[in-house]
């Protein structure tokens, strides 16, 4: 990146933050208590810098929609739309029907400077875009991604995905000798039972030492996403994160579809 363009990201990611900022503080005042001696000052900030706020967003993540499924006269607001819309004042303040807003408007300032900091802008190339080769990946996370926020049920429905497709690349009968109850037919267990170095039931290789690694991410994938993502929320997962696991287990499936299943 040169000099003049992480001066530009660099503006520009100032600018996102410090609208993010008197945001924060007009969803304070719409949700506090006491009525609200702060709240017409601090909307009238928000709607003069929203056009130039609305146009980074445009420019560094592009347009899309965001279904605010609590609020019944606006269910979807496209990107350029979202800003001026929850700064409408009126009903939009109230606090049943802020609530979408502000998770919206939230999520999406924080996608852009989650991109401005990723280094993906401005782009040296062109902006890479995340296709889904999986069909069932694809039908199952691409809405949650555009959706605003609660990321954590991303990596859970792709890591749901992915162990039912180790499953189901073995004949059932066979499964229930290996792992004879339905239970134990998940997790750690079952890539253990499966995709075992020296008695592969799923052969990634004819390689030793490529099984060791395929069986060590597997492991890596069920320890550290599947199994804690399946037992607890985490409304903290930012987008980015889930972007890349679904890329990730996207490759992962192909690998697991590539499998001789040994005899």
């Amino acid at each position: 990146m040169t000099m003049d363009e992480q001066t530009r990201a660099q503006q520009v990611k100032d600018t996102l933050e410090s609208f993010l900022k008197i945001f924060s503080e007009y969803a304070d005042e719409i949700f506090g208590e006491q009525r609200r001696e702060r709240l017409d000052s601090l909307r009238a900030q928000l709607q003069k810098q929203e056009p130039q706020v609305t146009k980074i967003i445009l420019e560094v993540i592009g347009d899309g929609v965001i279904v605010l499924p609590k609020f019944a006269y606006t269910p979807r607001v496209s990107h350029r739309d979202l800003l001026s819309t929850a700064l409408l004042g009126g009903n939009n303040e109230m606090p049943h029907n802020f609530r979408d807003f502000k998770a919206a408007v939230t999520t999406l300032l924080n996608r852009a400077l989650g991109a401005i900091e990723a280094g993906l802008w401005p782009p040296k190339q062109p902006i890479p875009v995340l296709v889904i080769k999986d069909a069932e990946l694809e039908g199952r996370c691409s809405d949650l991604l555009r959706a605003p926020g609660y990321y954590d049920r991303v990596i859970r429905e792709a890591t749901t995905v992915l162990e039912n497709r180790i499953r189901s690349r073995v004949p059932h009968e066979r499964l229930a000798r290996l792992i004879p109850s339905s239970a134990d037919q998940t997790g750690e267990n079952l890539v253990n039972k499966l995709f075992s170095p020296d008695n592969p039931v799923l052969v990634i290789s004819t390689k030793k030492h490529e099984r060791i690694a395929f069986h060590r991410i597997m492991l890596g994938i069920v320890s550290y996403l599947r199994n804690p993502y399946h037992h607890q929320l985490d409304p903290s997962t930012e987008w980015s994160w889930a972007w890349s696991t679904v890329g990730f287990v996207d490759r992962l499936l192909a690998d697991i579809e590539s499998c001789a299943v040994d005899q």
